[in-house]
């Protein structure tokens, strides 16, 4: 996913892209994110990229990558499956990734990878803390990884002096990479990641049984013609490249994977202790966001945000009913709101959201 590139042109567009959302913005980023139960390793896993492993043939698939803008979407041409499993101290990943043509030419490390086909890790650990991890790796095993203190459109940065300490990957090919003259099958990517690296702050070093994570996953497919013995990237009529390919696990609705909120959940379950995710507190935190995301056409529309449910109604009429389940209060000044949502049916489940997308539980 594009995002070194572009750091300073999206930081200095900020307002830009806040006043761009719209109603049509609004509904494209509805689809419900898709949710995955991490089972508990039993066993000893061996990073190699491959996964033959019993603990590996216990680990049940996602669903395939789809479109990053959704099932209004063509369907990838190529199928991504992932498959993971957790340890008191790592979680790991296995990805499938189908490839007529294994490509890949990036070999320094946090150089920017998705100018090759890659696959990417979005991580946030701390639900209720702006911080994300990104991971990138190519067919050759070259890794990017980064720490974003924030989305983009918050004037978030991209700090990638940050390491995944202790991370192990490897890959694997069925066929041959950089070769033209075949057909490949798909390669693979496993992953090993310490939890230690990636919690801050006194959160703990392990993972705990019924833990909840935002992920998300996507694989940048560029079109690519044969010349020769080379792959060449390839352009339009006016000699510019084609757009590439950005299939996700769980669609965003928009091309930009920087909506955390928008992610997968995973939950890190033991059989001896299994309890499912909380689909009436998703369905909060999606409320709130819904109306976060109509604040921003509000105050496009009125120069000012919006004081009560009413006049957010006043944007998109069916925002109203949020009413009958949910009890509102919203504290604005000139430029800045915060809203408490609270549930009717269970009033300790509440939470509040703020013009700047900082969440509370």
């Amino acid at each position: 996913m594009k995002t070194i590139f572009f750091i300073l042109a999206l930081s200095l567009q900020t307002s830009i892209v806040f006043a761009q959302r719209n109603v049509k913005d609004y509904l494209q980023l509805q689809s419900t994110p898709e949710t995955y139960y991490v089972k508990k390793s039993q066993s000893l896993i061996d990073i190699d990229g491959k996964d033959m492993e019993n603990a590996w043939a216990n680990a049940p698939w996602t669903t395939a990558f789809k479109d990053i803008e959704g099932i209004s979407k063509p369907k990838p041409a190529l199928e991504t499956r992932i498959k993971m499993l957790w340890d008191n101290e790592n979680l790991y990943l296995f990805a499938k990734l189908e490839e007529s043509h294994i490509n890949g030419y990036l070999k320094q490390k946090d150089t920017i990878i998705y100018h090759d086909n890659d696959f990417e890790v979005f991580l946030k650990p701390n639900l209720q803390s702006p911080e994300y991890i990104e991971i990138e790796v190519n067919a050759l095993n070259t890794i990017m990884d980064l720490l974003m203190t924030k989305p983009y459109r918050f004037g978030g940065k991209a700090n990638l002096n940050w390491d995944t300490k202790g991370i192990e990957s490897a890959v694997y090919h069925s066929g041959t990479i950089n070769n033209p003259t075949d057909r490949d099958k798909f390669w693979t990517v496993e992953m090993k990641i310490p939890v230690k690296s990636l919690k801050s702050f006194g959160e703990g070093n392990q993972i705990k049984a019924n833990e909840v994570w935002k992920i998300n996953f996507s694989r940048v497919q560029w079109h690519y013609d044969i010349k020769g013995k080379n792959y060449v990237k390839r352009k339009d009529n006016s000699g510019k490249l084609l757009p590439e390919e950005n299939w996700v696990w769980s669609p965003i609705g928009l091309i930009n994977m920087h909506f955390p909120e928008r992610w997968g959940h995973i939950k890190f379950v033991d059989q001896e202790d299994q309890q499912f995710l909380d689909e009436q507190f998703l369905t909060l935190e999606k409320t709130a966001w819904n109306i976060f995301y109509l604040q921003q056409v509000y105050k496009n529309m009125n120069k000012r945000y919006a004081t009560s449910l009413t006049e957010l109604a006043k944007v998109h009429p069916e925002i109203k009913t949020v009413g009958k389940q949910y009890q509102l209060i919203f504290s604005n000044a000139r430029n800045f709101y915060r809203i408490e949502i609270k549930s009717k049916s269970q009033p300790k489940q509440k939470l509040t959201i703020d013009s700047q997308g900082n969440i509370y539980f």
